[in-house]
């Protein structure tokens, strides 16, 4: 803080409005006019220590405000790693769940399916007027045979 008070004292006594008192011996200030740098001196000074204890609360709080972002960036990215982890979970449970219920639900599907279709033919068959009946021949070859119910077996 006395460094800049030694600063600012030193622009105000360098201002080109004091540059010809100090050039010319003759035109020196008088008392009026010495008085009066000295009540703006003082005034810079005074105004001087306020605006230096309000910078360095500014500075401290930017400091103290850029800590605390460094700190939540680390728990930012701990987060989005964890929606990361969290989103291979949940793809690998899918895929589970699909290997363990969806796939034997289809094949269960599609059994009773088949065994639907089958009850379906017990009566079907039952009801028509003629069967076919596959016959094995002597050369090992299938041939069929379509008989009535009311027909003895020809083949």
């Amino acid at each position: 803080m006395e460094t800049l008070m030694a600063i600012s004292v030193t622009v105000i006594a360098g201002n080109p409005g004091f540059g010809p008192y100090l050039l010319d011996p003759c035109s020196s200030p008088g008392p009026s006019d010495s008085h009066e740098a000295e009540k703006l001196i003082d005034s810079v000074r005074l105004q001087v220590a306020p605006v230096s204890r309000d910078v360095g609360l500014i500075s401290r709080d930017v400091k103290s405000l850029v800590q605390s972002i460094h700190r939540q960036v680390g728990r930012v990215e701990d987060g989005i790693e964890t929606v990361h982890d969290m989103a291979v979970l949940v793809k690998e449970f899918q895929f589970e769940i699909k290997r363990r219920i969806e796939l034997p639900m289809l094949q269960l599907a599609a059994v009773i399916g088949g065994m639907k279709r089958g009850i379906e033919a017990v009566p079907a068959f039952f009801a028509a007027d003629d069967i076919t009946i596959w016959k094995k021949k002597k050369n090992n070859s299938l041939d069929f045979c379509k008989i009535g119910l009311d027909t003895p077996l020809p083949c």
